[in-house]
């Protein structure tokens, strides 16, 4: 005859409050290519009106300061106009930048509950970081926007800003 090993009994029941295992957690919502897309065309239409604001000062400025004479009025290249382009490239910069690193996202990016975070650590962007974003996003831009359109088919919606950068674009 074969000993029978003892019955076990079940375990015991789970406390209150119980946490799955770690590597159950919640996946990660990413955000996607058309949300993103929607999001930087509201910023360019802000950035736009700032951007004519910015010019028509310079340009009433100028023709006060300078005179008629220096501003050839078949062409808008003329110094004003440098220095009006200077200002601008200035402020997109500042307002990526800025709104990266101190609310985490830009304007349009909020309106969708988009958020910029550090791809490992899940927290938000430094100054640095964010300037580094920006200047992949130039480099995504001037590459037949591919950088851009990377995000559509890369597993973690990173484009080549984010990839450069170490950032994620997340949603809620």
């Amino acid at each position: 005859m074969i000993p029978r090993e003892p019955m076990q009994s079940p375990p015991p029941p789970r406390p209150a409050g119980y946490m799955p295992a770690a590597n159950s957690a919640p996946a990660a919502r990413y955000g996607g290519f058309w949300i993103r897309a929607v999001a930087y065309i509201i910023d360019t239409i802000i950035l736009s009106v700032g951007n004519a604001i910015i010019e028509a000062i310079f340009q009433a400025r100028g023709t006060a300061a300078i005179g008629a004479a220096i501003l050839n009025p078949q062409s808008s290249r003329g110094p004003v106009y440098g220095a009006a382009v200077a200002v601008e490239i200035v402020v997109t910069i500042a307002y990526f930048v800025g709104l990266w690193s101190y609310t985490g996202a830009t304007l349009g990016q909020r309106i969708f509950r988009l958020r910029v975070v550090d791809a490992t650590t899940g927290q938000p962007i430094s100054l640095g970081k964010a300037l580094l974003r920006w200047v992949g996003i130039f480099i995504s831009s001037i590459a037949c926007f591919i950088g851009l359109i990377w995000v559509a088919f890369d597993s973690r919606k990173q484009g080549w800003a984010d990839k450069i950068a170490g950032t994620l674009v997340l949603r809620g």
